[in-house]
């Protein structure tokens, strides 16, 4: 069966996690930038339309300019988009992805469990071996 999850087997789920996240927040980084650029764009048309006295051919330069900035960082974001997990998958193949990594959670935390109630289990016998051996020796 093929890995269904959106990571490579050698990469732990912290690390694609992580990879992701940096996916993510490049992503929200992007849309802020175009924003600004948005907003920027529309300072810049609007004064630069008050002065009458600007060449006409510099003014439609400097609007081509505004809109290839905006196009390419539109392209960009789509890259963005398209990187993200998932977006290759279905919806089906999404839920399973979501339904294996709650099993591999479950069986995790379980292993945890186990874990730490052992520990409990053996820093108990070990109180009460020594609460024997302290026991013996007073009785001796």
């Amino acid at each position: 069966m093929q890995n269904p999850l959106p990571y490579d087997k050698e990469e732990t789920l912290e690390e694609a996690t992580s990879m992701n996240m940096d996916r993510l927040t490049q992503l929200q980084d992007a849309i802020d930038e175009l924003a600004r650029m948005f907003a920027n764009s529309v300072e810049y048309l609007n004064r630069a339309q008050v002065h009458v006295d600007q060449d006409p051919g510099k003014f439609r330069e400097s609007q081509r300019e505004l809109v290839q900035d905006i196009v390419k960082k539109s392209k960009q974001i789509e890259l963005l988009i398209e990187k993200l997990p998932g977006m290759q998958n279905s919806e089906q193949e999404q839920i399973d992805m979501i339904k294996e990594l709650n099993k591999e959670m479950h069986e995790a935390n379980l292993e945890y469990l186990k874990a730490s109630l052992k520990k409990q289990i053996m820093e108990t016998i070990g109180i009460l071996c020594r609460d024997q051996s302290t026991a013996y020796n007073t009785e001796e």
